[in-house]
């Protein structure tokens, strides 16, 4: 499949929030300026961590048999590893102090465990990794800003009293899930070919 093709079936078709259920991470909460950083701290660590674990998967787990092993292996060696380029970054560069921060905090989120696996076991080259973690990522994002625009719209309709908060959320995430399922793999090949 071409890149084009993975960036538009990770951030549409298979993505983390809504596809996968993915839970949210410290990036729903952020605002304006914040809210950049962790978006780009969320791509930097997926990607990052995506690459790493497709590296340990292939030339570690994969030769010795022990694929099975791979969210150990990740969470023994990626983890660390990410934590401290981030850090030693974000000190050396005081302006980008709070792309560390935020690195910190969405490392240990289930969206960075979940899409590195979900991309190293996807059978992606090294590069098709990268980007398809870096888009699910800018997926997630757009998700988890649509479902914060979607919320506060929400609040200021006029829903019956047993749907108020929590469920109309839900049915507004399950039909979004639901819009989405239609890109799959085989529509994103006939749109944009092999």
């Amino acid at each position: 499949m071409s890149y084009v093709g993975i960036i538009i079936l990770t951030v549409f078709g298979a993505n983390a929030l809504l596809s996968y259920g993915f839970a949210l991470c410290p990036i729903s909460r952020n605002r304006g300026l914040v809210r950049l950083y962790a978006l780009l701290a969320l791509v930097l660590v997926n990607a990052l961590s995506s690459g790493l674990l497709w590296a340990l998967r292939g030339f570690v787990l994969a030769p010795l048999g022990l694929e099975s092993l791979d969210l150990l292996l990740f969470v023994l060696v990626a983890v660390p590893v990410v934590r401290i380029l981030f850090r030693s970054v974000s000190e050396r560069i005081p302006s980008l102090a709070g792309l560390g921060l935020a690195a910190d905090e969405i490392l240990v989120s289930s969206i960075v465990f979940g899409i590195a696996l979900v991309t190293a076991r996807a059978g992606y080259s090294l590069p098709e990794a990268l980007v398809a973690s870096a888009s699910s990522a800018i997926g997630y994002w757009l998700a988890v800003v649509a479902l914060d625009a979607l919320r506060e719209r929400l609040e200021l309709s006029a829903i019956p009293g047993p749907f108020r908060g929590a469920p109309a959320m839900l049915i507004s995430a399950g039909l979004m899930a639901m819009a989405l399922m239609g890109v799959d793999a085989m529509f994103v090949r006939n749109v944009v070919g092999p």
